[in-house]
């Protein structure tokens, strides 16, 4: 049996808002988990777990980046290769630094990038969630 994925728990309620540390630890717990769970996409931005024991909820932050940033804006790119290097050390895939380099991109930029799309995301999952419960 795969480890426990360290990672937090969601807001404890959903009146809760989402906040950029939210986003953060959750990306990167996403990140932590796909070595132990094999994913795959039945359609859009929808990831499912094929088997064990990780909860498709775990990446569903993963799927909604797509969905709010685009599938293949370089603000999503940006934000989970910042995720995927610090839940792995940089050890797939490279480190923030390599990339800053590879791209002649300054790693104040990179971050500004990454902070914006993070808070992009927040924004759009506290309306949605605000919709839900609108709709109870």
């Amino acid at each position: 049996m795969p480890p426990r994925i360290e990672g937090p728990d969601p807001p404890a309620r959903r009146a809760d808002p989402w906040t950029r540390a939210d986003v953060e630890r959750w990306l990167k717990a996403a990140f932590r988990a796909m070595p132990y769970a094999p994913i795959y996409a039945p359609r859009g931005s929808t990831l499912q777990v094929a088997a064990g024991v990780t909860p498709d909820a775990t990446f569903d932050l993963l799927a909604f980046t797509g969905t709010v940033l685009g599938e293949k804006s370089e603000e999503r790119h940006i934000l989970l290769l910042w995720a995927r290097s610090m839940a792995t050390g940089g050890g797939v895939g490279g480190s923030v630094s390599e990339y800053c380099l590879r791209t002649g991109r300054s790693r104040a930029t990179f971050d500004r990038i990454r902070i914006r799309a993070c808070e992009r995301i927040v924004e759009a999952k506290n309306r949605a969630d605000s919709q839900d419960d609108a709709a109870r």
